[in-house]
């Protein structure tokens, strides 16, 4: 054979070479990096286990599943328990007046000690917590453990910690959790610092501080009931985070779960909202559980019309029906025992654990002694002490077995055994005393409750409390139930808490809450409160702590006063925002800027319809940006959803058209065309929440401005290039060559880094700032850019991250069409890209060296020169081509080699097959590429939509129901 018939294969060879040397040069040395990566898995592969492996995370995210996707909050048909992801309600906590997501606050601190009271959610906040990081165990460098501290005493901290992370099928040691917090590689809960035995109490401290001293990497969190915990952690965590109670929007969620959307849920609601008393307990997750329930089971009626006036009875009604539930069931053959014998017990007992232990729970041996001990008293046969209690256990969930292996007993909630107890000291206010006078913060709700169920005169109780300055706002609380106090005395201690709130001394929440309380009542004592407190207001309308105080009382009058005044004191404000749905109307009929700020503030469905009324009627831009961030509140949608009558709706809300209602529809067009245009909308409410995902990408698709998406190329400050570099050290593979400076190429990279980014603080911080910078720097129409700075800080990355793919209307309509990607359209577009490539370098290649040697001679004698400088030119630009300088001699080298290598590839061609079989199949070559690239970018719209992609990188559950099924 002719060893110059080899030339155009060996050019070929020489072009596949050029070829991966230039994809591997573009694309950030993918081609190293897959090697790289392909041998260090080979090598690791025999070291993928331990606690971080890859099988062990899996295993152990499966447990974390399994063993916190459930909570027993009692009181439900069958017990059953609840779902946590299904019914939790967003934990918050006050920050400046008002109240912020808890969840938030622990992503970005190291130490928190998180108080509260029982039922308040502690608990499902940190099993939400662990559930978050099951979802994606590999976004997370840390692992999250959570152990239950009322194990401590015979078990460590480290102990514990061990137990929890062997859930899995690999089970860790002790030496790998110390090695894992060495290396901050936990993220730590500890739940239930009150439920520790006093006698360990010291120890579990001690530990504490040691662990969070020794292991400062490793987050820490800790939770306990706010009434006991007094600072003993303060140097290492910190000033305390107090759980705040359940504002009108969360109750509404958490009923809905319970009780289920519709007129019945609406009806207990709005009987809570009519009884102060009872409503104060509703705002615990675990009691508005429990009033839900009995509820459902009629105990309160059709329309709740006999729910209990006071806690006291509330308490009474509940405990007796759940004594007694199975007669009234028609299952009395079901008990053995009657429900005062089951009374008598449970009152006793609840008063031992008030004073033994760690208050909270008691054993099988030590609970079976006890009942025995007192059987004769009970009328009992001692031998049926076991037959008893299980039918306690069993039938009326007032008692619990936290652990059935180890008989471990305790109430349902705490503030059911705070009452037994109080009943069972009904007789004995001496002794109640004497137990207060040595622990305050155990007995602090147990003399609350027997005020109100004692019907002896308990102002000498009160007067014995109050010489104690730390007790003045329990007996202001006692005295809005007591049944029997002196009125002089009582009037004394109102009189005191009138005048500071008078002199405008700050006042703590719980005294506020308390005057409240009293004001609430529809008594002599509570209407010269809430007369006083009226009185205040008109005195002093910048007393804030009044308006507060009356805020508190929830009272018609209250709402009056204040509306009146809110229209020039920023505290009557505050206050109005406090009451939550019983302000909306008020608010609603005022719609001035500061009465929609309210509206927003308070956030629950009502709310959020009155700002709808106000956008449709009063075009009110304010009421758009406040809806568009409530949109964000699946209850506010829900409520929205509710409405199924007719109503206007275009192609701006069709994605949505199978998962919102008309009138949702309407609203979210509103809202976007309220909020985009060639202006800036109205001026954006101070410290507005977050806007809906939706809104913002719908504002983008509205905006057809020339150019939108290109970046200003003026000089970037030291700050911003840090953030550009930072994430483009986080890319995985470089962008394309068109980005060439480093602002585009950070623009491109956004999308993956902010996708994968984890719980790397200093990422999320760089992209943070990238992104802020980008929106300034972007061209677009300045309504876009003020809501694109309005979204949460990945989202709008995210949106960022994917501007150079093109937005409009157009793919905007085709969110919810979701097509499969053309997979073999793209593989054969590559294919005929590597073929073309393939023959321009073989026969060009073949071509070139024939015209250099002069065997045969094609085409201009200076095309070979030309040829050669034009590929040397590219060569050299390729390595400067971050320098202007260099991106003009790549531009050169590409144009003038390219031509040459073109040139003497058709004529090599053409050569060896003729003019018109060479010309026709190098243009059916040069061609096809181009055709199936236009084929599969129109296929690939309906696939790659850049909206579709941001949803779900940042909001999957807000996918249109059509492409989430899919």
């Amino acid at each position: 054979m002719d060893s110059s018939q080899l030339l155009p294969y060996g050019g070929a060879l020489l072009g596949l070479f050029l070829l991966l040397w230039v994809l591997d040069k573009f694309t950030g040395g993918i081609v190293e990096e897959l090697g790289k990566r392909s041998l260090d898995r080979l090598v690791r592969r025999p070291r993928q286990g331990g606690l971080f492996g890859r099988r062990a995370l899996r295993s152990y995210a499966a447990a974390v599943r399994h063993a916190f996707g459930t909570h027993t909050m009692g009181f439900r048909k069958d017990d059953a328990p609840v779902t946590v992801e299904e019914v939790y309600v967003p934990v918050r906590y006050e920050s400046e007046g008002r109240g912020a997501e808890l969840e938030q606050l622990l992503a970005t601190r190291t130490r928190t000690i998180v108080v509260g009271e029982p039922g308040a959610g502690k608990s499902m906040l940190l099993k939400h917590l662990m559930l978050g990081w099951a979802r994606e165990p590999r976004r997370d460098r840390r692992v999250p453990v959570l152990a239950d501290l009322h194990q401590f005493g015979d078990l460590t901290l480290l102990d514990l910690l061990t137990r929890s992370l062997s859930g899995g099928r690999h089970p860790v040691t002790a030496e790998q959790v110390r090695e894992a917090l060495g290396g901050g590689r936990l993220r730590v809960y500890f739940d239930g610092l009150d439920e520790v035995g006093r006698d360990h109490q010291p120890a579990l401290l001690a530990e504490l501080r040691e662990l969070a001293r020794d292991h400062p990497d490793c987050p820490m969190v800790v939770t306990c009931r706010e009434s006991v915990y007094q600072g003993e952690l303060a140097a290492e965590f910190g000033a305390p985070v107090k759980v705040v109670e359940l504002d009108d929007a969360a109750l509404r969620v958490l009923l809905r779960h319970l009780v289920g959307a519709g007129e019945r849920a609406d009806r207990l609601r709005g009987a809570l909202h009519a009884n102060h008393a009872v409503l104060e307990l509703a705002r615990s997750p675990m009691l508005l559980t429990m009033i839900s329930y009995l509820f459902l089971e009629g105990v309160f009626g059709e329309r709740a019309e006999r729910l209990p006036r006071s806690r006291s009875e509330f308490y009474e009604l509940a405990v007796s029906y759940l004594l007694r539930r199975d007669a009234a069931r028609g299952l009395g053959g079901a008990t053995r025992f009657d429900a005062p014998v089951k009374l008598a017990v449970l009152r006793r007992l609840a008063l031992h654990l008030m004073s033994s232990g760690d208050g909270r729970t008691i054993g099988h041996r030590d609970l079976l002694a006890l009942v025995r001990a007192e059987a004769g008293d009970f009328n009992l046969d001692p031998g049926q002490a076991g037959a008893l209690v299980d039918e306690i256990v069993d039938r009326s969930r007032l008692l619990i077995r936290l652990a059935s292996d180890e008989g471990v007993y305790a109430f349902r909630h705490l503030s059911l055994q705070e009452y037994l107890a109080a009943v069972e000291l009904s007789k004995g206010g001496q002794e109640l005393a004497r137990r207060y006078r040595a622990a305050p913060a155990a007995w602090h709700e147990v003399v609350r409750i027997w005020c109100a169920v004692t019907s002896d005169d308990c102002t000498w109780l009160l007067r014995d409390l109050y010489a104690d300055a730390g007790s003045h706002v329990l007996v202001l609380r006692c005295l809005a139930e007591a049944t029997r106090v002196e009125s002089a005395f009582a009037d004394v201690a109102i009189d005191a808490f009138l005048v500071e709130v008078r002199l405008r001394a700050p006042l703590p929440d719980p005294a506020v809450k308390a005057l409240g309380a009293l004001a609430a009542i529809d008594t002599p004592r509570g209407n010269r409160a809430f007369t006083e407190l009226l009185s205040l207001t008109s005195d002093d309308p910048g007393n804030q702590t009044a308006y507060l105080a009356l805020a508190a009382s929830g009272r018609p009058g209250a709402l009056s006063a204040i509306v009146a005044a809110a229209q020039d004191s920023a505290a009557a404000r505050e206050a109005l925002s406090s009451m939550g749905d019983l302000a909306v109307p008020e608010l609603r009929r005022v719609g001035t800027d500061w009465a929609i700020d309210e509206l927003g503030w308070i956030g629950t469905p009502a709310a959020a319809e009155a700002l709808a009324r106000l956008v449709t009627e009063s075009r009110s831009v304010r009421a758009a940006w406040w809806l568009a961030a409530r949109l964000n509140r699946d209850d506010v949608r829900a409520g929205f959803n509710a409405h199924r009558d007719p109503a206007p709706t275009s192609a701006l809300s069709e994605p949505y058209r199978d998962d919102w209602s008309p009138r949702l529809r309407a609203v979210f067009e509103e809202v976007v065309q309220a909020l985009g245009g060639a202006a800036a909308p109205g001026a954006r409410p101070e410290g507005l929440p977050p806007i809906f995902p939706p809104v913002a990408l719908a504002v983008v698709a509205l905006d057809r401005s020339p150019g939108i998406g290109t970046v200003s190329q003026a000089p970037l400050t030291d700050q911003t290039k840090r953030a550009a570099l930072m994430v483009l050290s986080q890319v995985r593979t470089k962008p394309p060559l068109s980005g060439r400076d480093e602002m585009q190429m950070a623009l491109v990279a956004l999308a993956e880094v902010t996708e994968r980014h984890g719980e790397d603080q200093d990422v999320a911080d760089a992209v943070q700032r990238l992104s802020t910078q980008l929106v300034l720097r972007m061209t677009m129409l300045p309504a876009t850019r003020t809501v694109l700075r309005s979204v949460e800080w990945p989202t709008q990355a995210a949106i960022l991250g994917r501007f150079p793919k093109g937005w409009g209307l157009d793919q905007w309509r085709l969110l919810a069409d979701e097509r499969p990607e053309p997979k073999a359209l793209r593989w054969a577009y590559l294919a005929s890209v590597v073929v073309l490539s393939l023959v321009i370098a073989g026969m060009g290649g073949y071509g070139l060296l024939s015209a250099m040697i002069g065997s045969r001679p094609l085409g201009p004698a200076f095309l070979p020169a030309l040829t050669l400088v034009g590929t040397l030119v590219f060569i050299v630009g390729v390595f400067a081509v971050k320098t202007n300088l260099g991106f003009v001699l790549f531009l050169i080298g590409a144009l003038g080699g390219a031509v040459g290598w073109f040139w003497f590839a058709v004529l090599t061609m053409t050569g060896s097959l003729g003019y018109n079989a060479g010309g026709g199949l190098m243009a059916v070559l040069t061609v096809l590429p181009f055709v199936l690239r236009s084929i599969y970018a129109h296929r690939r719209r309906r696939w790659a939509n850049p909206f579709r992609e941001v949803l779900a990188q940042c909001a999957p559950r807000l996918l249109p129901r059509g492409s989430r099924a899919r």
